[in-house]
């Protein structure tokens, strides 16, 4: 009976928490700043050059992975059976 009593203020308690973190952030979403960003709030040069490389990689894959489904879904031909 101990057991249950300690399995459901643990629960509260975690429940609770989650919940306090959750309102917490809403009212102050202004806390998680992006760090990309520097403080006078115009990204620099390298910060630009550096997402374009990384978006440039990101097209890159999806356009592979594009090309993957599309040679999976091609017909092979097939072999007459033998006899």
């Amino acid at each position: 009976m101990l057991q249950i009593a300690v399995w459901a203020l643990g629960t509260g308690f975690v429940t609770g928490a989650v919940w306090f973190a959750i309102l917490f952030y809403r009212r102050h979403p202004a806390s998680s700043k992006p760090p990309a960003l520097p403080a006078s709030g115009q990204p620099d040069v390298k910060t630009v050059d550096d997402m374009s490389r990384r978006l440039l990689e990101l097209e890159e894959r999806v356009d592979a992975n594009e090309y993957l489904l599309k040679r999976d879904k091609i017909p092979q031909p097939r072999k007459p059976p033998s006899p």
